[in-house]
C-alpha cells in the first residue's frame, strides 16, 4: 500500500490551504478529490465558451495576509485587486454607494441624512473595535477538551488568555453584538432606512437570520474583519482575485507541487481505514488504498463523519452529535454571460463603486418579510440578490466587449414547504432575478446570452454539500467558536486519532476564508514537531 505522511480530502479552498500549509511544512501530502477540477466552492465554470465564472460562488474576497504571506502566494502569481464597497439599489429609485475614502463616503451618507454621516464615525470606530475585539479569537485554532482532563484545562486556560487579552471596552461591544438583533443595533446609530438597509443587506447575505432575529447583530462585524485604519474613514473595500477565484486555486496548487505535493482528481474517497480508533488510510471508489499517517476533511462535518466512516466504528454519541448540527440551504447562484455592459442610469457615470458589486436590497421590512418565507419554505417573492461583474476588473473572464455576471440570491430555501423545485420554479426564480436587474439596469434582459440557475439542492447533488449550506454549518452564535462544529470539538482536532477537520464546519467556520484549513495543519505540524 502506498503512505503519505498526510492525505486531504477535498480539494476546496481550505484543503489546498492545509496542502499547501503541510507541504512547506515538510511533510509528504496528496489531496483527494471527486470532482474533475480543483477549487470546490470556487471551482471556475464556462457557461458558453469564454465566459468564465465562479459557478457556486460570488467570486470576490480573499485570504487574511497571514495565510498569504505565510505561503508565499504572490510568488505564484496571486494578485488582488482592491475595490470600492460596492452599491446598493432600492426599489423607489434609492441607491447607496459605499466608499473607502472617509471624506467621500460621508458625503454620500449626507445625502440621506446629516446625523447619519456624522454617526458614521462612531459607526465605523465601534466596528473596527469589535473586530479587534473578535481577532485573538479568530487569529487561530480554539482548543476544545477533547479528551483528558489537562487536555480540557489547557483548553480553557488558552480561551481564558485570549479573552482576558480583550480590552474591557471592546469585551462590553461583544455582549451587545452576541445578544441584540441586527436592526435594533443599527437603529441606536444611524435614522435614514437607505443607511440601515445598506448596511443590513451585506450582514444578512450567506447567513440564517433576520433583520430581527437576536445576536444577528454579530453579522454586522464581518466586512470589517479585515479592515484598517482608524475611524476617519469611510467602508471596507472589497477584497477581488485578479483572475477570479481560480488564480486563488492556481497559486495554492503551484505552492503544493512546488513543495513537492500531489493531488489527485477524479479520486472519490468512499471509506476511511482505521485500527484502533485511528485513521491510517483511505479507500477510493475503484476500490484502491492508501495510506497516510493523518487524514485531513475539508468536506462538511456531516459528510466527514457520517459519509466516510462505518458509523460502528464511531466513538459512542458521536453519530447524534454531528446529526443535530444544523446546515440548510439559504442561497441561489445565477450567472449570465451577457453581450455588453449593462447600463445603470440612476448611477452618476463611471461610479467606481460599482467595481466592487451591487446588492439589489429592499428596506428593513421587506428583508424581513423575505427572510419569514424563507423560514416557512416558500420560494421568496422579492429575494435580496448580491451581484458582481467580475470581468468590470478582469476582462480576460470573457470575450473582447462582453461581460460575466454572477449573483447571490439570499433566502432560498433548500426544500419546499408544498411540492419541489420543479424546473420551472427553477426558471421563475431565474426570471424574477432578471426582472429585478432590469428596474436598476433597465434593458439587460436583452443582453443575456445564456443563464444558469443552481439551487441548495445542486450545490449537494454537485460538489457535495449537504444541504447546499454554502457556511458549512449555520453561523448562530451557538454554533461557533468553541462550539464548532459541536460542543465538545471546536478545533481541528477530532475524537479519531489522527483525523482533522479542516473544513469551514470547524472554527473559524466561514469568517476567516482558509483559516480553518491554516488551523488544521497547524495543529498537525505541531504534534508532529512535538513527537506525538
Amino acid at each position: 500500500m502506498v503512505r503519505h505522511d498526510a492525505i486531504v480530502i477535498g480539494a476546496g479552498l481550505n484543503g489546498l490551504v492545509a496542502a499547501a500549509s503541510l507541504a512547506r511544512g515538510g511533510l509528504d501530502v496528496l489531496v483527494l478529490d471527486r470532482a474533475a477540477a480543483a477549487g470546490g466552492l470556487s471551482a471556475e465554470y464556462e457557461i458558453v465558451p469564454g465566459f468564465r465564472v465562479p459557478r457556486y460562488t460570488l467570486g470576490s474576497g480573499g485570504l487574511p495576509a497571514r495565510i498569504v504571506a505565510g505561503l508565499d502566494l504572490p510568488r505564484h502569481g496571486l494578485r488582488f485587486v482592491r475595490a470600492e464597497g460596492g452599491v446598493s439599489f432600492f426599489p423607489d429609485g434609492a441607491y447607496h454607494a459605499a466608499y473607502r475614502d472617509g471624506v467621500v463616503h460621508r458625503r454620500e451618507i449626507a445625502r440621506f441624512s446629516r446625523r447619519d454621516a456624522d454617526a458614521w464615525t462612531r459607526y465605523r470606530r465601534d466596528m473596527l473595535r469589535a473586530a479587534r475585539g473578535l481577532a485573538p479569537l479568530l487569529g487561530g485554532p480554539v482548543r476544545a477538551p477533547v479528551k483528558g482532563f489537562f487536555a480540557g484545562l489547557r483548553a480553557r486556560l488558552d480561551l481564558a488568555d485570549r479573552i482576558a487579552a480583550i480590552a474591557p471596552e471592546d469585551l462590553a461591544d461583544m455582549v451587545r453584538f452576541s445578544t441584540l438583533p441586527l436592526s435594533e443595533f443599527l437603529d441606536s446609530y444611524f435614522e435614514s432606512p437607505v443607511v440601515k438597509a445598506h448596511l443590513a443587506s451585506a450582514a444578512l447575505m450567506r447567513g440564517t437570520l433576520g433583520p430581527s432575529t437576536p445576536t444577528g447583530a454579530f453579522r454586522l462585524v464581518v466586512p470589517w474583519l479585515a479592515e484598517t485604519g482608524d475611524a476617519m474613514g469611510g467602508a471596507p473595500e472589497t477584497l477581488l482575485p485578479y483572475g477570479g477565484p481560480a488564480a486563488l486555486t492556481g497559486a495554492l496548487l503551484a505552492v503544493i507541487a512546488a513543495h513537492g505535493g500531489q493531488v489527485r482528481m477524479e479520486a472519490e474517497v468512499t471509506d476511511i481505514l482505521m485500527k484502533d480508533r485511528k485513521v491510517r488510510g483511505v479507500v477510493l471508489a475503484n476500490g484502491e488504498e492508501i495510506g497516510a499517517g493523518a487524514i485531513l476533511s475539508s468536506l462538511d462535518v456531516k459528510r466527514s463523519f457520517l459519509s466516510l466512516f462505518q458509523w460502528r466504528d464511531l466513538p459512542e454519541g458521536l453519530v447524534e452529535r454531528v446529526g443535530r448540527v444544523r446546515m440548510k440551504g439559504v442561497t441561489a447562484k445565477v450567472n449570465l454571460a451577457l453581450d455588453g455592459l449593462p447600463d445603470f442610469p440612476s448611477l452618476p457615470h463611471g461610479c467606481p463603486s460599482l467595481a466592487g458589486g451591487f446588492r439589489l436590497a429592499g428596506y428593513i421590512p421587506q428583508m424581513e418579510r423575505t427572510f419569514s418565507d424563507w423560514r416557512h419554505r416558500i420560494p421568496p417573492r422579492d429575494p435580496l440578490v448580491e451581484v458582481l461583474i467580475p470581468s468590470l476588473h478582469d476582462a480576460t473572464l470573457a470575450p473582447a466587449g462582453k461581460q460575466v455576471l454572477s449573483a447571490l440570491v439570499q433566502f432560498v430555501p433548500d426544500a419546499l414547504h408544498e411540492g419541489a423545485w420543479s424546473g420551472e420554479r427553477r426558471d421563475a426564480l431565474g426570471d424574477l432575478v432578471i426582472a429585478r436587474l432590469a428596474e436598476v439596469s433597465p434593458g439587460i434582459e436583452k443582453l443575456v446570452l445564456a443563464r444558469e440557475v443552481l439551487l441548495p439542492n445542486d450545490l449537494e447533488g454537485e460538489i457535495g454539500l449537504t444541504g447546499g449550506d454554502i457556511a458549512y454549518g449555520e453561523t448562530t452564535l451557538d454554533q461557533m467558536f468553541m462550539n464548532r462544529p459541536f460542543p465538545g470539538m471546536g478545533s481541528a482536532e477530532t475524537p479519531l486519532g489522527n483525523f482533522y477537520l479542516c473544513s469551514p464546519s470547524a472554527h473559524p467556520g466561514p469568517l476567516v476564508p482558509g483559516g480553518a484549513g491554516a488551523n488544521a495543519a497547524a495543529h498537525l505540524l505541531e504534534r508532529r514537531k512535538g513527537g506525538r
